[in-house]
């Protein structure tokens, strides 16, 4: 499965949430720069076509307009651990240690 950089930045935030759920411009603001408001509901979609994350408006009656908010499916926990893994093994491999 094709996973982008900015896909994998998303699911790494969504596992270090644990338990806890996360909207789009939390991740953004977390990231640090490197999400931007005007592809993160994009790529969060893309993950949800995908089956590697959930969502479900949020049920606030505070909030004039609900939220969103995201959670990392199995599927998404396997592929980015997967991912991890592979980049892993290729840094590795780059500075000349072998497994």
């Amino acid at each position: 499965m094709n996973i982008s950089k900015k896909e994998t930045l998303i699911l790494e935030q969504l596992i270090k949430a644990g338990s806890s759920e996360l909207y789009g411009l939390e991740m953004v603001r977390a990231s640090n720069g490197a999400l931007k408001m005007g592809t993160i509901y994009v790529t969060l979609a893309r993950l949800e076509e995908k089956g590697f994350v959930e969502s479900h408006r949020e049920n606030e009656p505070k909030q004039t307009v609900p939220r969103r908010l995201y959670k990392i499916t199995g599927a998404g926990r396997k592929t980015y651990l997967a991912v991890s893994a592979a980049i892993a093994a290729y840094n590795s491999s780059l500075n000349g240690e072998f497994a």
